[in-house]
């Protein structure tokens, strides 16, 4: 072997061993883990949350005064006669000032900004579980895009298997022409059938990679299985011994808490007295020193008495606000019953499901001895091969039967747990 050709091959294994190192294995939970990590949609939610904690951090400067300084140059003048001596120079000036006012209202205030930044927290955790609520749900609807490819490369090669025995039996006369041509026809009806898969399947795979953050160009390796274990029925009454207040309820309640702050805030500008501190300073220079005589301190009580007058602009807000309160409490009352039929919708979806797969799979496996038959009638002369054919599509329809009604079992399973608020993958446990 020359150097060239050395220099050829070093190349081509040295570019499978990158294209190998690029696949990306991925499990169920290496793929959560991901979509924890790099999502851009949940990143948005961490840094909104992350600016809420800063508010909540920085809430007591509403107690810090406002303060102004400044400088300032000053020159007479007159427009009747001479000035006085030294009123034709510039003199420089200083001011300085700081006020504060404190009320009631000011502690309502840093009150409902660590409010706020409980309720970014509590959305931020709905968000995490509606990612991750996702994530799983197109993890085990690829395993089935995936399962569906593969029954048609199986339906394809059984296809491929009947021509060919159709074809040597039509050779020796004991199949017709017609049914040669009739299998070659069905084995190529079924080609586009698996390129539509396939295609799906990318389609799918592709969207699911920009949900954890990866490339497009980076190959991924599914690693799961779509049947799981089924242990039996789903324990009676586990409505009431697992479930917690879904994120979505919590996050109203809390949100219910900051509308009654700032309710509080409102009613505390509008009839509550505020506290007035300001003190000033603007010293001048006059005869070489820097003096002040117009300095002052001053402490004042003051009130908005037009919140007193009926239908007042503040009066409004308040009743505005008091409206909301009722429309959040509405809101949470009908989560919790939403709560509650969801639960025990879900519950009568898994409990059909398993009664559905334990049917389906039985016909399966009667699906599976069926076509077995057919087939050797049909090697023996007794049938023929539309009464092959029709059984190996009732073969390929139960298989595939099996698998749907495995991933809605795992999809109600999944919806249930983020009902019951409990982690995904403990319902069964």
């Amino acid at each position: 072997m020359n150097q060239k050709t050395m220099f050829f091959v070093c190349i081509i294994l040295f570019g499978t061993v990158v294209m190998l190192s690029a696949e990306t294995a991925l499990d169920l939970d290496t793929a959560v883990a991901l979509a924890l990590e790099h999502n851009l949609g949940l990143n948005r939610t961490r840094i909104e949350t992350a600016g809420k904690k800063r508010e909540s951090d920085r809430s007591w400067n509403n107690l810090l005064p406002s303060i102004n300084a400044g400088a300032n140059v000053r020159r007479g003048t007159s427009l009747t006669g001479d000035l006085p001596p030294g009123g034709d120079e510039w003199t420089p000036g200083l001011s300085l000032s700081a006020s504060v006012s404190l009320s009631p209202a000011v502690i309502a205030t840093m009150k409902k900004t660590k409010t706020d930044y409980e309720v970014g927290i509590i959305s931020y955790e709905g968000a995490k579980q509606e990612l991750e609520l996702e994530v799983r749900k197109l993890f085990y609807q690829l395993l089935l895009i995936h399962a569906n490819v593969e029954l048609a490369e199986e339906s394809i090669a059984s296809a491929q298997a009947r021509y060919e025995e159709a074809s040597a039996r039509s050779k020796v006369g004991q199949a017709s022409n017609l049914d040669e041509l009739s299998a070659r026809v069905e084995l190529e009806n079924l080609k586009p059938d698996l390129r539509s898969a396939e295609t799906q399947y990318v389609n799918a795979l592709e969207g699911f990679k920009q949900i954890l953050g990866l490339g497009s160009d980076e190959v991924v390796q599914l690693e799961g299985q779509l049947e799981v274990i089924i242990p039996g029925a789903l324990p009676e009454g586990i409505s009431e011994t697992r479930k917690q207040e879904s994120w979505t309820i919590t996050a109203l309640r809390k949100s219910l808490e900051s509308l009654e702050i700032q309710r509080k805030i409102l009613w505390n500008q509008a009839y509550m007295p505020n506290l007035q501190l300001s003190w000033n300073s603007a010293p001048a220079y006059s005869n070489d020193v820097f003096a002040d005589s117009s300095g002052s301190f001053s402490v004042g009580i003051g009130i908005n008495l037009d919140s007193f007058l009926p239908g007042s602009g503040q009066r409004t807000k308040i009743d505005a606000v008091d409206d909301s309160l009722k429309i959040y409490r509405s809101q949470i009352q009908e989560a919790l019953l939403n709560q509650d039929m969801r639960i025990r919708q879900l519950q009568r979806s898994i409990g059909q499901s398993i009664e559905t797969i334990e049917a389906l799979t039985l016909n399966g496996e009667l699906a599976e001895r069926t076509y077995e038959m057919w087939s050797e009638s049909y090697r023996r002369g007794t049938a023929d091969m539309q009464q092959l054919r029709a059984a190996g599509d009732s073969l390929l329809q139960a298989k595939n039967r099996v698998k749907q009604e495995f991933y809605n079992l795992v999809a109600a399973s999944l919806d249930l747990e983020k009902e019951l608020n409990i982690p995904f993958g403990s319902l069964w446990q």
